[in-house]
């Protein structure tokens, strides 16, 4: 059963549940958690901005912030920028366990997000399946903090080497840009050494860099 311990108070089945809700929502629709990413990491932002960076129409935004605020995990501020509302994002995080655990948080809700835009990420999804996604990404920061190799993530998925790579590439553009507001990562103490030139090929940018 669904499990999500929030940062701030005890869990409590309502909190639980509602979690697993927001999860549900975002992992479902691949724009719309793509849309809360840019929220997040660009925190506070106007939607018009944001609808811009991932090139949505007008209404198909201000449709993804009223959801998300519906969700609970992003609100528009009493402040304004060139005329137009700020709005924050807030990281959401949780745990699924089944026959093993797995920790959901917004790396993870970035990855399943960019499967719209992404052509490596896309083509994996096509040959493995949407579930296959999450094991890439605990496989590719296994990697990351230095525990397995790219072959080894290879073995870990049973996927082909060209595969593995072309997969933990694409999702180490987006963890170097995400990592830092994913709470599920505070205790991580790799790095994300990827060039410049891959970040600005990556499905999300900070404004701020």
């Amino acid at each position: 059963m669904p499990g999500a311990p929030p940062t701030t108070r005890p869990p409590d089945s309502g909190h639980t549940a509602h979690q697993f809700f927001v999860f549900q929502e975002l992992l479902g629709i691949p724009e719309l958690a793509r849309f809360y990413t840019d929220l997040l990491i660009n925190s506070p932002t106007t939607v018009t901005a944001a609808r811009d960076r991932q090139e949505f129409s007008k209404s198909t935004a201000y449709k993804y912030a009223n959801m998300l605020a519906e969700l609970g995990v992003a609100e528009e501020l009493d402040e304004y920028e060139d005329g137009s509302a700020l709005w924050r994002a807030e990281p959401v995080s949780g745990n699924w366990t089944d026959e093993t655990t797995l920790e959901l948080g917004p790396v993870i809700v970035a990855v399943y997000g960019a499967t719209s835009v992404d052509d490596d990420l896309e083509l994996f999804v096509d040959r493995h399946g949407k579930a296959a996604l999450a094991p890439a990404v605990t496989a590719t920061i296994d990697y990351l903090e230095g525990n397995t190799t790219r072959r080894g993530v290879a073995d870990d998925l049973g996927v082909p080497a060209v595969e593995a790579i072309a997969v933990t590439q694409a999702i180490e553009r987006i963890i170097a840009v995400v990592k830092d507001h994913d709470p599920t990562l505070d205790d991580s103490r790799f790095e994300v050494d990827v060039h410049d030139r891959a970040i600005e090929q990556a499905p999300y940018q900070r404004i701020d860099e």
